[in-house]
C-alpha cells in the first residue's frame, strides 16, 4: 500500500506546490462545536456581513479532503492521500463515533478495497459514490442498505500517464458521471486537462475537450482543470482550472458529442483561484478561495464577492457540497503540510468541516 500511494502523494504534491498554500487513525475525536457568529466587516457595495463559518466538526485526527452529505443528513469525508491515512473514508455523526466507511475491509488498512480517495458524493438514491484515484474505479455504496450497489472500471484509453482523478460530478438526468482530470500528475508534463465522461449503465467512457482554453491555467506553471460543479436541475456542468479566474459552464446535454460540447462552453463568471466550488438552484457559484482563506460567491450578474471567512489561524478551504439549502465544506491545512511548504511542517490542527448560509 506505501509503495502504491507514492505516485499519489508525488501527484498531490505537484498540484498545490506553487499555490504555498499524518498518518491519521480512527481514533474517535468528534467535538460538535458551538455556533461561531463573529462579523468581520461589510462589504459597501452589497451591504452584506461577513461572517466566519460555523464548525460542526473538529479534530485533531481526522483530517477532511472532501465530503458528501445525503438529503437525511449523514456526513461522509474522503481523507486526502498526501496524509497517507490509514482510514480513507469516515462517516462522522453527532454521537461522536466516526467510523471507517462503507466498513474496515473497504476503507482501512494496507490491505483496504479503496486505495486513495479524494472524490466523494452522494446521489438521490441515498447511494455514496467514492472515486478511488488509486483503483482507478468507482465504489457505488447504498448507504439505506449497507451495501455495495456496484463497481464502474475507468476504462485506461480514457486515462493519461499523468492522469490525477480527484473530483467528480454525478448527472443523475443523463446517466453520467464526469471527471475533472486535471493532468500534471508526473511532476514534469505540461497539462492535458480534459472530462472524462462515463455512462453510468453501460461503463462506456470518453475523453472530451482535451485542453480546452478554459481548462487552463492562468499563470505559467499553473495547474489547470480543477473544480468541478453541477446545478440541482442537472442542466449546467460548472468548472474552472485550480489556477484560474474564471468559471465556465456547458449544458449537460452536450456531452453527446466532442463537436456539441466545444461549440456550447461559455465564460459565467469571475472566479478566486480554488480548489472546490459548488452551485445552488440560482445558478450561484460558491467558491473556496485558497488565496484569502474564505469563502466567495460569484454569478453571471454581480460577479464575485466574499461570503463568509475562515476561522482565524486556518487554511486551504478545500471541498465544498450543497444540501438542504445550506453550504458545507472541508478546511485541510494541506499548505502547511511539509510536502507542500518548502519540507517544513506547520499543520497545528484542529481540521475542520463548516457549514454557512447560501445567499438569498
Amino acid at each position: 500500500m506505501k509503495k502504491k500511494l507514492i505516485s499519489v502523494t508525488l501527484v498531490l504534491t505537484t498540484i498545490f506546490l506553487t499555490t504555498a498554500c499524518k498518518n491519521s487513525t480512527s481514533k474517535n475525536n468528534y467535538e460538535q462545536v458551538e455556533t461561531i457568529v463573529k462579523e468581520e466587516k461589510v462589504n459597501s457595495d452589497k451591504k452584506d456581513t461577513i461572517k466566519t463559518v460555523e464548525t460542526i466538526f473538529s479534530s485533531q485526527d481526522i483530517r477532511p479532503g472532501n465530503l458528501a452529505l445525503t438529503k437525511d443528513g449523514r456526513l461522509f469525508i474522503s481523507m486526502n492521500p498526501l496524509v497517507s491515512p490509514e482510514t480513507k473514508v469516515f462517516e462522522l455523526n453527532k454521537q461522536g463515533e466516526n467510523i471507517a466507511y462503507p466498513n474496515h475491509d473497504y476503507a482501512t488498512g494496507d490491505n483496504s478495497i479503496i486505495k486513495a480517495i479524494i472524490g466523494i458524493r452522494a446521489d438521490s438514491k441515498g447511494n455514496l459514490w467514492l472515486l478511488d484515484m488509486g483503483s482507478k474505479q468507482f465504489v457505488v455504496w447504498n448507504t439505506q442498505d449497507e451495501k455495495l450497489v456496484k463497481t464502474i472500471k475507468i476504462p485506461e484509453n480514457v486515462i493519461k500517464p499523468a492522469s490525477f482523478l480527484q473530483d467528480f460530478i454525478i448527472d443523475e438526468k443523463h446517466n453520467r458521471v464526469i471527471i475533472a482530470d486535471m493532468t500534471q500528475g508526473d511532476l514534469k508534463s505540461t497539462p492535458e486537462p480534459a472530462f472524462i465522461v462515463i455512462n453510468t449503465k453501460t461503463g462506456d467512457a470518453k475523453r472530451m475537450a482535451q485542453s480546452h482554453p478554459s481548462m487552463m491555467p492562468d499563470m505559467e506553471g499553473g495547474f489547470a482543470l480543477n473544480p468541478i460543479a453541477i446545478d440541482p436541475e442537472f442542466n449546467w456542468v460548472y468548472y474552472g482550472a485550480l489556477h484560474g479566474k474564471k468559471v465556465y459552464r456547458v449544458p449537460t446535454n452536450s456531452f453527446d458529442s466532442d463537436e456539441n460540447l466545444l461549440k456550447t462552453i461559455e465564460e459565467y463568471a469571475p472566479k478566486s483561484f480554488c480548489d472546490g466550488i459548488a452551485v445552488d438552484q440560482n445558478q450561484n457559484v460558491y467558491v473556496t478561495n485558497v488565496e484569502d482563506q474564505t469563502i466567495g460567491v460569484t454569478n453571471k450578474k454581480d460577479g464575485f464577492r466574499t461570503i463568509a471567512t475562515l476561522p482565524e489561524g486556518q487554511s486551504w478551504p478545500d471541498g465544498l457540497y450543497i444540501v438542504n439549502n445550506e453550504l458545507y465544506g472541508t478546511v485541510d491545512q494541506l499548505n502547511r503540510t511539509a510536502a507542500l511548504n518548502n519540507g517544513k511542517e506547520e499543520s497545528t490542527g484542529p481540521y475542520l468541516v463548516f457549514k454557512t448560509k447560501l445567499i438569498e
